[in-house]
């Protein structure tokens, strides 16, 4: 799999997706031992079900690459947001935010809801989301709301394509 971010290579390994970098990555995610960290590769995109494919969108120096897939009537969604600039830690959590508040909206216009109560039978990993960047910045960065909506936008259209997969 090919994507424009310079240095940056995925690899299919086992059922998921291997993103793995030349130089550190800074990261932040809802899995253990990524919160603020930098690394040179992470795991995620994890496919059970044949016929499903990643969606990448590439856009202005954002790569959204995400999964949907279909398990026990439970949606779930892997989502990666990579940026080519350094990001501060304040702007991450946006981002992460707005991933959130993106996956919900999709899922609600397209009317993709679990209609089961939430439950441990298959654990309650639904999202697993990663934002990674080239670095951290030193400063805190201006609010950029172009920003915010442009990920919203590449997000909701990544997701609509994988749902159109699953029909």
């Amino acid at each position: 799999m090919q994507f424009k971010m310079e240095g940056v290579n995925l690899k299919k390994q086992n059922n998921g997706l291997l993103i793995k970098s030349d130089k550190p990555l800074y990261i932040f995610a809802n899995r253990e031992n990524y919160d603020f960290q930098f690394n040179t590769e992470f795991d995620n995109h994890y496919l059970n079900q044949k016929g499903i494919d990643t969606v990448i969108l590439e856009e202005d120096g954002i790569t959204v690459i995400s999964t949907v897939e279909i398990i026990n009537n439970k949606y779930f969604t892997n989502l990666s947001l990579l940026f080519d600039i350094d990001l501060d830690n304040l702007t991450m959590v946006n981002l992460f935010k707005i991933a959130i508040e993106s996956i919900c909206s999709t899922f609600w216009d397209r009317g993709a809801l679990n209609k089961n109560e939430l439950d441990n039978y298959v654990g309650n990993y639904y999202n697993t989301i990663f934002v990674a960047c080239r670095g951290k910045s030193e400063k805190a960065l201006p609010f950029d709301v172009s920003l915010y909506f442009q990920v919203k936008d590449l997000i909701y259209r990544a997701i609509t394509k994988n749902l159109n997969q699953l029909s």
